[in-house]
């Protein structure tokens, strides 16, 4: 994998799930100016305050085709394994999806990060292990 920062002000990202990964994601594109959409059933308090503040949109129901056309960014984030391959597979070309039960169906990982001012700096093991990249920032 190729690391590299990329600007998703104003960018749709698509969040399937409603659960507490899922929330951790968006709320790294929230933080960066991102158009969020949350499709999934049930969310947790988090997700339903910021949905309740406008901060997203939730649509509440199970994923579907059309829902992945418009998005930039495609975060799988279900309890589902199935699901979330599901949404990789019928992702198109052109988007860049990240299936967090299985990163080697997406096509980009989420790094740990730190952000001082100007400064980022990023780690990963490409999905091999997150604990070693949350004891190594």
């Amino acid at each position: 994998m190729l690391p590299l920062h990329i600007d998703v002000k104003d960018r749709l990202v698509l969040i399937i799930g409603g659960g507490k990964i899922a929330y951790r994601r968006l709320s790294l594109f929230l933080e960066e100016g991102a158009e969020i959409t949350v499709v999934s059933p049930d969310v947790v308090k988090e997700i339903e305050n910021l949905h309740d503040e406008n901060l997203l949109k939730w649509v509440k129901k199970e994923v579907e085709l059309s829902d992945l056309e418009n998005a930039h960014i495609i975060i799988a984030a279900t309890e589902h394994p199935s699901i979330n391959e599901w949404v990789a597979e019928n992702a198109n070309k052109f988007q860049l999806v990240n299936v967090v039960s299985n990163v080697d169906k997406g096509n980009f990982l989420v790094p740990k990060s730190v952000k001082r001012g100007r400064l980022s700096l990023s780690v990963s093991t490409n999905g091999a292990s997150l604990k070693a990249c949350k004891r190594n920032l």
